[in-house]
């Protein structure tokens, strides 16, 4: 199972991606692919505040149904807990804290742009910005 990070997702819905982040989720069974309520969220906040809010919040409305139907993973009780004991060993940002918390408590790689930044959270990540093919083994 692997957790998309919100930057990694937005890299879909820009006007230009990453060729290597195109390449990388052509390599990924789309039945691995999901994202977290807070993903949704900080996607439609952004959209929110562009002249464009009603088309982009159609297109990741549009998004999630088509591809993350059944696959977007709350923030429950499981990663309550693990939020708390990230919190007691961290300092990190709440979002940041929480999405590790969310790929703990569902046993999630984490896709993200930033994988320094969730290394004290012992949660494993994959850059899809890296060249270097993903071996989850």
């Amino acid at each position: 199972m692997i957790l998309l990070d919100t930057p990694v997702l937005a890299e879909l819905l820009s006007a230009t991606p990453s060729a290597q982040v195109l390449a990388w989720f052509a390599t990924q069974p789309a039945a691995t692919l999901h994202v977290s309520c807070l993903t949704e969220a900080e996607l439609l906040t952004a959209a929110i505040r562009q002249p464009q809010a009603k088309h982009l919040i159609s297109l990741i409305d549009d998004m999630m149904d088509a591809d993350f139907s059944g696959r977007v993973l709350p923030f429950d009780s499981a990663a309550a807990r693990d939020l708390a004991a990230i919190n007691a060993r961290s300092t990190l940002p709440a979002a940041t804290a929480m999405t590790a918390a969310i790929a703990r408590a569902n046993g999630a790689t984490l896709a993200t742009d930033t994988p320094e930044a969730y290394a004290a959270t012992g949660i494993a990540t994959v850059n899809p910005y890296d060249p270097r093919p993903y071996d989850p083994r």
